[in-house]
């Protein structure tokens, strides 16, 4: 049984005008669209960012007016040439790109304040801008089942101008630039999202890939107040190594190199000062030589701060912030990250996967054994890879499938006899990680629901199978009547969604009722006509073995 529905609130008043808030001081004016009745509030500044520097808050202490009625730049990143790669130059790029978008209901009942969404974009820390996700289907549809939200979209710096590693970005303060583009947005949320009818208490903060691994390093502070509530989608606090800035001085000498600041005597400013579009070419050229630099040439790094320590150590011993929260997967992560796709042989397997460990120093590839069991645990069959379901079909090299499994996915229910020879969710970036958060969580009983998505779209390739990224369109609502059952499992998760904002608990008046990870450890599994509660012990052994080397891959030897 999927969604029944109630009317919005008769309380509400439909307000035609052109939307104006008061900020302290200042006006700000944004944009009504009568179709939707949602209004908005587009390239707010919540900081002012330059570069290698961390931004500094926006004030609104002196009388004036703000023009929120178009969309602005987007923060300077790499040029994507996979199959994630958007053209996020539309509205251009500026490296003062600390804005946020806020979408809300077009009249808000007297005297109330609605639950926030605040969305943090994925696209492996290089990529993303907020006019992607344009939040009015999330606020229309909220507002359509009665309960309605306010939805903020937020951007932070990204690449080098985010993740800049190394020891000089260290002792220059210049790490986790993006991280603490994200605190300030939260912090500006608090302090403003009132005076556009946000209720600052009850802040949910909702994001995919990096996004919901941003949400995860955010949880290592165990005393922040910026949010109450979060939804990650596809990434947790130990999806990838967050390690010390000096494992990345490499890749630092590389971009010095690479811009010509080589024979400055003080690199890092040499850095900080060198032609903008230099910056742009020279980050471009070490994104596109991963065999050389790493397919994640800048990354999160332990600052003491936000990141206090080694996230796969904190989050083991369950130092956490006691916040409620939804995690989840989509059941075929890995398809999409097979670079190349034409992986052949062991040999081929073995350097795609270290690829994402170049220059981190993971012990997992000079350890014999460990590699002997990851064979062992995921054999090349086929009929066992991912995309699942796809039988003896091979797509691209022998082992791409095979390939995609142990990168991340999940399978439907296999029998216990191909425990040890199936390669499905022997997850290392996503399954092994969903769990090992949620286990975390439940050792300090913190509340949490956990989910699987299943359902596959009609635009999807064969290959690529229900691929990371796929439950995007339905969180924002982009299906529509005209796309049948896919329209109504939109609505029925993103019930789940705002109900999750209201109550810190996702149930809704509709089946399955979804239960709390901790009561039988099941997970939601969302597809179209079936969504259904399912017990989230496939694989165990497989993903077991994932966590007792999880060091080797996480963390780095002195």
């Amino acid at each position: 049984m999927l969604l029944s529905f109630i009317p919005v609130l008769a309380t509400l008043t439909l307000v035609c005008a052109t939307p104006v808030v008061q900020i302290e001081k200042v006006t700000v004016t944004g944009n009504y669209n009568a179709t939707s009745r949602v209004e908005t509030f587009l390239g707010l500044k919540y900081g002012t960012s330059t570069r290698f520097r961390r931004a500094t808050s926006q004030s609104y202490s002196t009388a004036g007016s703000i023009n929120a009625t178009a969309f602005g730049p987007a923060c300077p990143q790499i040029k994507g040439t996979n199959s994630l790669a958007v053209d996020y130059g539309i509205y251009g790029t500026s490296e003062d790109c600390t804005l946020l978008d806020i979408y809300r209901p077009s009249s808000i009942p007297r005297g109330k304040t609605l639950p926030v969404l605040v969305w943090l974009h994925g696209g492996a820390l290089t990529q993303g801008a907020s006019w992607y996700y344009p939040g009015a289907g999330i606020v229309q549809e909220s507002s359509r089942i009665g309960l309605p939200v306010i939805t903020v979209i937020l951007q932070y710096r990204l690449a080098a101008w985010g993740f800049l590693g190394g020891s000089d970005a260290s002792a220059n303060g210049a790490q986790n630039l993006g991280l603490y583009d994200q605190k300030l947005a939260l912090e500006w949320v608090q302090k403003n999202i009132g005076a556009f009818g946000g209720d600052k208490s009850k802040v949910t903060v909702f994001g995919q890939s990096s996004g919901a691994m941003s949400i995860g390093y955010h949880f290592l502070n165990v005393n922040q107040k910026l949010f109450s509530g979060a939804i990650l989608q596809s990434g947790s606090s130990t999806s990838v190594p967050a390690l010390n800035a000096e494992k990345y001085q490499g890749n630092f000498a590389a971009l010095v190199a690479t811009v010509g600041c080589s024979n400055s005597s003080n690199s890092f400013e040499c850095l900080r000062t060198v032609d903008r579009d230099t910056l742009i070419n020279a980050t471009n050229t070490l994104f596109s030589q991963p065999a050389v630099y790493g397919s994640r040439p800048w990354g999160v790094t332990i600052d003491g701060d936000i990141i206090p320590g080694s996230p796969s150590v904190l989050t083991a011993q369950g130092k956490i912030a006691k916040i409620p929260f939804i995690a989840g997967n989509v059941k075929d992560e890995g398809t999409v990250f097979v670079k190349p796709q034409t992986i052949e042989t062991d040999d081929d397997l073995l350097t795609f996967l270290e690829k994402d460990y170049l220059n981190r120093g993971a012990s997992f590839f000079q350890n014999t054994t460990s590699i002997a069991l990851l064979k062992l645990l995921y054999p090349n069959i086929p009929a066992l890879g991912s995309p699942f379901d796809t039988g003896n079909t091979t797509f691209f090299g022998a082992q791409f499938k095979r390939a995609a499994a142990i990168y991340g996915g999940t399978s439907g229910d296999q029998p216990l006899h191909m425990e040890i020879s199936s390669p499905i969710s022997k997850d290392i970036h996503f399954q092994w990680a969903r769990r090992n958060f949620l286990k975390s969580a439940g050792s300090k009983g913190i509340n949490s629901w956990s989910y699987i998505l299943s359902q596959i779209s009609p635009a999807n390739a064969a290959w690529q199978g229900v691929y990371h990224t796929t439950e995007i369109p339905f969180v924002f609502v982009k299906y529509t009547p005209a796309d049948g059952q896919l329209y109504t499992l939109s609505q029925q998760i993103l019930a789940y969604w705002v109900s999750f904002a209201y109550n810190r608990d996702p149930a809704y008046k509709t089946n399955p009722t979804w239960e709390k990870y901790s009561k039988a450890g099941r997970n939601i599994n969302f597809l179209a006509a079936q969504t259904s509660l399912q017990r989230d012990d496939f694989r165990t052994l497989g993903i077991n073995f994932i966590g007792s080397v999880a060091g080797q891959f996480l963390e780095s030897p002195n």
